[in-house]
C-alpha cells in the first residue's frame, strides 16, 4: 500500500507541475489582452472626442461608483480626460463597455477553468498509466517475498529507493542474475517515462517561446508608438498594423494548442461519413486562389474518390499541407492536388510542390510539434504546429502520410486513408 501511495503522489506532482505552467501561461495572456482592449477603448474615446491623434499630456482619470445590484457591476464608470489647453474635461460613460468586458472575461475564465480541469484529469490519468507497470511490479515483488531470498528483495527495494529519476542515466543495477529481468523492465519503463517527460517539457518550453515572440513584437511596436507615433501618422499606422498581425498570429497559435490539447485528452470527436476527396481538393484550390491569385493551384482528375472520415477535419489537414507547400515554394510556382485510389485500395489525397524540398534526415521529424529542420532559419508565417495537427487528424482516421521529397526539387505528401466503397450500392 505504501508503494501505491508513493506512486500516486509522484503522478500527482508531475501532473500538478504541468497544470501550474498552463495556468500561469493563460493568466498572463488574459491579462495582456485585457489591458490591450482597455487601452484601445480609451484611445478610441479620446480620438472621437478630440479628433486628434494620441496626446501624451492629457490629464486622464477613472471614477467608479458601486452598483446597487451585484449583477450590475461595475455600476457607474466614467473616463475623464482633458487637454491642458482646455478648461472643460471630457467625460465618457464606460459602464456598458466594462460590463460587457467583465462578462466576456468571466466566460473566458470559465472556459479556461474547464480546460484546465479537463487537462488536469487527463494528465493525472496519463501519469498513472505510465506508472502502472511499476506499481504492478512492486506488488508482484511484495507477493514474491515468501518465494525467494528476502535479501534480494530488499536489495531491489533499496535500489529503487536510491534511484534519482531526475538524472539522464538513471537505472537500477543490483548485479543479481535472478533480478535481471525485473531490472530490465524497470529500466525500460524509466527510459520511456523520461522520454515522455522530456517531450512534455520541450512542448511547454516551445509553446512559451512561440507565445513570447509575438508578445515581444507587440511590446516593441507599442513602445515605438509611444515614442514616435504621437505625431507621426505613418509610424502610428505601421505600429497598429503590426500589432494586429501579431495578435492574429498569437490567437492562431493558442487555437492550435487548444486543438492538440483536446486531441490528447480525447475530447476531439469525429463526425465520420462518406467524403469525396476530389471535392475537398477542389474546394481547397478555390480558397487558395483567392488567398494567392498569382500562384497556380491545379487539381488533377475530377472523378470522385470517396473515403470515410470527418469532412471538416480532412479539409483542415489538406489545407495545412497546401499552406506548408506555399510557405516553402517560390511565388508563382504551381501546387498540384490529386485524389486517387492506390494499388492497395486506399483512398489518397496528394499535395505536391516544386519548392526547396527537405533533407532525408528531417523527414522522420516533420510531424513533431515545433520541429525545425534548420535551427537558424526563421519560419515564415508558421507556428510549427500545423503538420502536428495534420498528423493527429491522420491518426484519428487510422490513416498515414507518405512523404517523398528531394532538396531543390520539391515535396509530395500523400494522405492515405483506409479503403472505402466507391459506389453507393456497396455502402
Amino acid at each position: 500500500m505504501s508503494e501505491n501511495r508513493r506512486m500516486t503522489s509522484t503522478a500527482a506532482r508531475i501532473n500538478r507541475s504541468f497544470t501550474l505552467r498552463l495556468v500561469s501561461l493563460l493568466f498572463w495572456v488574459d491579462l495582456f489582452v485585457l489591458l490591450l482592449v482597455t487601452a484601445s477603448w480609451c484611445y478610441a474615446q479620446e480620438r472621437e472626442a478630440l479628433g486628434i491623434a494620441w496626446q501624451p499630456n492629457l490629464k486622464r482619470g477613472f471614477s467608479v461608483a458601486s452598483a446597487e445590484k451585484w449583477y450590475d457591476w461595475p455600476g457607474s464608470v466614467n473616463y475623464t480626460f482633458r487637454s491642458p489647453q482646455q478648461q472643460e474635461a471630457h467625460t465618457v460613460q464606460g459602464a456598458d463597455f466594462f460590463r460587457q468586458a467583465a462578462r466576456l472575461t468571466v466566460a473566458l475564465l470559465c472556459a479556461e477553468a474547464l480546460l484546465i480541469l479537463s487537462d488536469y484529469g487527463a494528465g493525472r490519468r496519463r501519469a498513472e498509466r505510465l506508472l502502472a507497470p511499476l506499481r504492478r511490479m512492486a506488488e508482484t515483488a511484495q507477493s514474491l517475498d515468501k518465494t525467494f531470498d528476502t535479501r534480494k528483495y530488499h536489495d531491489l527495494e533499496e535500489s529503487i529507493t536510491r534511484l534519482d529519476v531526475g538524472t539522464e542515466d538513471a537505472r537500477i543495477e543490483t548485479g543479481d542474475r535472478d533480478l535481471k529481468g525485473m531490472e530490465d523492465a524497470i529500466n525500460g519503463l524509466l527510459r520511456r517515462t523520461q522520454e515522455a517527460y522530456r517531450q512534455q517539457t520541450r512542448f511547454v518550453s516551445d509553446a512559451s517561446h512561440e507565445l513570447r515572440t509575438p508578445i515581444s513584437v507587440i511590446r516593441g511596436y507599442a513602445d515605438m508608438l509611444d515614442r514616435w507615433g504621437k505625431n507621426d501618422e505613418k509610424v502610428r499606422d505601421e505600429a497598429i498594423t503590426a500589432i494586429l498581425k501579431e495578435a492574429d498570429s498569437m490567437q492562431r497559435l493558442v487555437e492550435q494548442l487548444l486543438f492538440l490539447s483536446r486531441g490528447d485528452s480525447g475530447r476531439q470527436h469525429l463526425d465520420l461519413q462518406r467524403v469525396d476527396l476530389t471535392q475537398i481538393a477542389q474546394e481547397i484550390c478555390e480558397e487558395m486562389r483567392l488567398v494567392d491569385p498569382q500562384r497556380q493551384f491545379i487539381v488533377h482528375d475530377t472523378a470522385p474518390v470517396y473515403a470515410r472520415g470527418d469532412a471538416g477535419m480532412l479539409k483542415q489537414a489538406a489545407r495545412i499541407l497546401v499552406e506548408n507547400a506555399m510557405r516553402y515554394s517560390a511565388p508563382g510556382e504551381h501546387i498540384t492536388l490529386r485524389a486517387f485510389i492506390s494499388d492497395a485500395g486506399e483512398s489518397c489525397l496528394t499535395v505536391q510542390d516544386n519548392g526547396i524540398g527537405m533533407r532525408p534526415e528531417d523527414v522522420p521529424h516533420i510531424f513533431e510539434r515545433f520541429y525545425r529542420s534548420d535551427k537558424a532559419r526563421k519560419r515564415e508565417g508558421g507556428t510549427g504546429l500545423g503538420l502536428a495537427i495534420a498528423k493527429w487528424i491522420a491518426d484519428a482516421h487510422d490513416a498515414y502520410f507518405d512523404v517523398i521529397t528531394r532538396e531543390g526539387v520539391g515535396t509530395r505528401i500523400t494522405l492515405c486513408l483506409p479503403s472505402c466503397p466507391q459506389t453507393p450500392q456497396e455502402t
